[in-house]
């Protein structure tokens, strides 16, 4: 059995790398200790199989603007970064912290039984959400991969071992089988390897870092530090008026 010193250490370790991990991520102290890893690491990319073969699919639609491979219907949700979302991967579950529009964000994400828009992910189900409650916070789950999302207003991501409460199944429940255009979309997407799947996990999980010591960012719609050549690439970038 460790000594109480040794798991004071282990203790102390856990913190400094919650406020390291905090300080890149925009993540309040509480959602970045619930992500680090078992070792006292980052935990940015430690994540079930599960976890990461979803958040390689989710990198599609957050980074995508076009068919991914040859006439495959698009799914594209590079907009979110406008919801100003933070977000918390942890071990076995990717939070979304969106205290802005929580509700906009699932809206975007989940499948319904009356087909998909462009931007939604195939194959997420809502399983249960709070919406009656301050803040909400929705729980959904990857269908083809059984990977667990939580999409929440509260800024320290969602509580520990929360209940999933007022479980639902309308528009569309956790068990229903994949629509044909959700097959098609995902049969369409090109298939990964290993190292291609960590990488994409990586982009995913770093969607909005910032650093301001430094002055970086991985925003891809917005700059934070509002540098002007980011603005002249970002009017590049914009499509050409008829």
């Amino acid at each position: 059995m460790p000594s109480a010193g040794t798991s004071g250490n282990r203790s102390s370790a856990r913190l400094r790398a919650a406020h390291v991990r905090k300080d890149f991520t925009g993540e309040t102290f509480e959602a970045a200790l619930a992500g680090i890893g078992r070792k006292n690491t980052i935990g940015l990319d430690a994540c079930s199989p599960a976890q990461r073969e979803f958040q390689a699919l989710l990198a599609l639609s957050l980074f995508n603007r076009a068919p991914v491979t040859g006439e495959a219907p698009a799914y594209s949700f590079g907009g979110l970064g406008v919801l100003d979302p933070v977000i918390s991967p942890r071990w076995n579950e990717l939070a979304i912290v969106a205290q802005r529009s929580p509700a906009d964000v699932v809206a975007a994400l989940v499948a319904g039984t009356r087909g998909d828009g462009p931007g939604r992910v195939p194959g997420r189900r809502l399983v249960a959400e709070s919406t009656g409650r301050h803040p909400s916070t929705s729980h959904l789950r990857h269908r083809p991969t059984g990977a667990r999302l939580i999409v929440t207003g509260r800024p320290g991501g969602p509580k520990p071992h929360a209940p999933e409460a007022d479980r639902r199944q309308e528009p569309s429940g956790p068990d229903d089988e994949l629509t044909a255009d959700e097959r098609a979309r995902l049969d369409g997407s090109p298939p990964a390897s290993p190292d291609a799947a960590l990488l994409l996990t990586g982009l995913t999980c770093r969607y909005n870092m910032e650093d301001h010591a430094e002055r970086w960012a991985t925003s891809w719609t917005r700059d934070p530090f509002d540098r002007a050549f980011h603005k002249s690439a970002a009017a590049d970038w914009a499509p050409a008026e008829r």
